[in-house]
């Protein structure tokens, strides 16, 4: 049986801004536990609510920690499509079905010359996917709609399609290839065109 998909993506972005700032009190403090609890406290995404603040911080800290010490180092200094690279790396690592989406859909239609990520191209993967994952069969047609936007918006904030669905590849330096961990060189199968 297929492991259960995680569907809680309470970010509602890839909100990069917010994902540098816990990643620099990260690489100062060390410690996940501890910039979690500052970021909360001292309300450094600036949040009215505290009930957001904890679910926007949790959600950030989440995908950061997927990263290794060294990729959290490489996303802090790089910038352009190193750096969005990086954090859709950190989005990819959280979320199977959006790492299984943006490898099986988005790069397998950019490698066959297929310029969009459309609808249709979402909704027939998400029925494929949810005849072996239940947990997609029981979304309801809201909860459905509401992660089909959220993963398009992070695709459009990582720069991997644009605002009208046309796949726009990232082209991440040498150094976002070595800056990956050793282990993890499978995550370039995730971009169109496998980020050469």
């Amino acid at each position: 049986m297929s492991k259960e998909y995680s569907l809680s993506m309470s970010g509602s972005s890839a909100r990069m801004q917010e994902s540098l700032l816990a990643a620099r009190e990260y690489l100062e403090l060390g410690d996940w536990q501890a910039t979690r609890a500052k970021l909360v406290d001292e309300n450094l995404f600036q949040l009215n609510a505290v009930s957001s603040r904890k679910r926007v911080v949790a959600e950030i800290v989440k995908r950061l920690r997927t990263l290794t010490y060294g990729e959290v180092e490489f996303f802090v200094s790089s910038y352009g499509d190193d750096r969005c690279a990086m954090l859709w790396v950190a989005i990819c690592r959280t979320y199977q079905f959006v790492r299984d989406l943006s490898e099986e859909v988005i790069a397998e239609r950019f490698g066959r010359t297929i310029p969009d990520f459309t609808q249709e191209s979402y909704d027939v993967f998400f029925d494929e996917q949810a005849e072996i994952h239940p947990e997609l069969e029981r979304m309801t047609e809201g909860g459905r709609k509401k992660m089909r936007n959220t993963i398009l918006r992070m695709l459009v904030e990582c720069r991997l399609v644009d605002e009208d669905r046309k796949i726009t590849p990232l082209y991440p330096t040498s150094a976002f290839r070595g800056a990956l961990d050793s282990g993890h060189q499978e995550d370039l199968r995730i971009f169109p065109g496998g980020a050469q």
